[in-house]
């Protein structure tokens, strides 16, 4: 039988490096725009809810496609021109249900993306060796070297916020014409082959309402920082340079993983992130100048650096080969499905009713503590199943 085939290293590195690099100007910067626009917190809360709902939808379904027809590569182009083209209408709209649409239409393929070339990441690891790790940085080296200079030279948010991250979906959606990756063909042929898998492992449950409560407690920072920022009444500067050093921290963390992922556990590291988690938003409970705001977005190194790849590791050792592509779907569903949609509606809501963000981010710490206590609930992991995926390669 012929090895299914996988994409190269560069490839996936570049697709990471532009794809997050997006990312990188539409996670913090759209928020203020949308608010720029005259919408209500809540209403733009209620837009930024449309991608965890998607999250929570497509991603478990174009998942299924891909483990059951092998083309991951030809489906994260789909995605990627798709994304494209129902990004566009927002350089003409402005109100609200014209909004609406059209960020759910591109939330419909954007949300799919990352679960999608996550898995190729993991065939590669598998067949050609290296570390998952160590091709998932350049995603966050794009998006701290774009989000620092877009930031450091945007001098008020306007539609450029739109206009750059256009352009650089156009380039990626030609880019993934390089990705040839495939998957072996037909071995999921149940549509729902991802619930099965939460009915039947416990731990795997656990691991997913921790994750889930995790990122739900990431929403206030993710969907809130730049207008959290301007009402402190600091220029905009400093939401490229906290994306830009939370990133760069995260950048060292996936560097650093490899040496210690096979020495502690995921499910030790990711109870780690979760504490370490909680002392940041308790920190930004209470700072109001630029420095120290900053400053504690080092701590993104465990906010997203080790959670993420400890993460993948964990579904990687607990779910089959053969269900790949399923079981980062599952996870993006529950984990950016679920807990992105009740954080970013509970933020826009909670933003007005605690007198701002400050609230918001103490809410945010009790969630990390019980996110903790959850993952502890996590049993060592069995043997691994068969055609298991590595996050690293062992050495030769």
């Amino acid at each position: 039988m012929t090895p299914p085939q996988v994409a190269g290293r560069t490839s996936l590195a570049v697709f990471y490096f532009l794809y997050f690099g997006t990312v990188g100007i539409t996670q913090p910067f759209l928020p203020a725009y949308l608010r720029s626009l005259d919408l209500s917190t809540a209403q733009v809360g209620f837009l930024l809810a449309l991608s965890p709902l998607m999250s929570l939808i497509t991603p478990p379904l174009w998942g299924h496609l891909a483990d059951r027809t092998g083309q991951i590569g030809r489906i994260l182009t789909v995605l990627t021109l798709g994304a494209a083209l129902c990004f566009a209408p927002l350089l003409r709209v402005d109100h609200f249900l014209a909004l609406l649409g059209t960020l759910a239409a591109f939330a419909a393929f954007s949300s799919s993306i990352t679960p999608m070339v996550d898995s190729l990441a993991l065939n590669r690891v598998a067949q050609a060796g290296g570390s998952y790790a160590h091709l998932r940085l350049f995603g966050s080296m794009g998006f701290v070297v774009i989000t620092t200079t877009f930031g450091l030279l945007a001098q008020r948010v306007d539609r450029r916020v739109v206009a750059v991250p256009l352009v650089l979906l156009g380039v990626l959606a030609l880019w993934s014409l390089t990705l040839h990756g495939r998957a072996s063909a037909g071995a999921s042929r149940h549509p729902l082959a991802g619930i099965q898998l939460l009915k039947e492992h416990k731990d795997l449950r656990w691991m997913l309402a921790a994750t889930c409560l995790h990122w739900m407690a990431c929403t206030p920072y993710n969907g809130m920082l730049a207008i959290h920022v301007l009402a402190l009444h600091l220029p905009p500067s400093v939401v490229g340079l906290s994306a830009g050093t939370a990133v760069t921290a995260e950048v060292a963390a996936m560097l650093l993983y490899p040496r210690f992922a096979d020495r502690i556990a995921p499910r030790h590291l990711l109870g780690l992130a979760f504490v370490l988690s909680a002392v940041r938003w308790i920190g930004m409970a209470f700072v109001t100048s630029a420095v120290p705001l900053v400053a504690l977005a080092l701590l993104h190194s465990m906010t997203f650096g080790v959670f993420y790849v400890a993460s993948v590791a964990f579904m990687a050792r607990r779910i089959p080969h053969h269900l790949r592509a399923t079981g980062q779907g599952l996870f993006s569903a529950i984990t950016i499905g679920i807990g992105g949609l009740v954080g970013s509606a509970a933020s826009g809501v909670g933003y007005s009713l605690l007198g701002g963000g400050h609230g918001l981010f103490a809410v945010a710490a009790g969630l990390e503590i019980v996110a903790a206590l959850l993952v502890l609930q996590v049993s060592p992991p069995p043997n691994p199943p068969p055609g298991e995926a590595p996050v690293q390669a062992p050495a030769p």
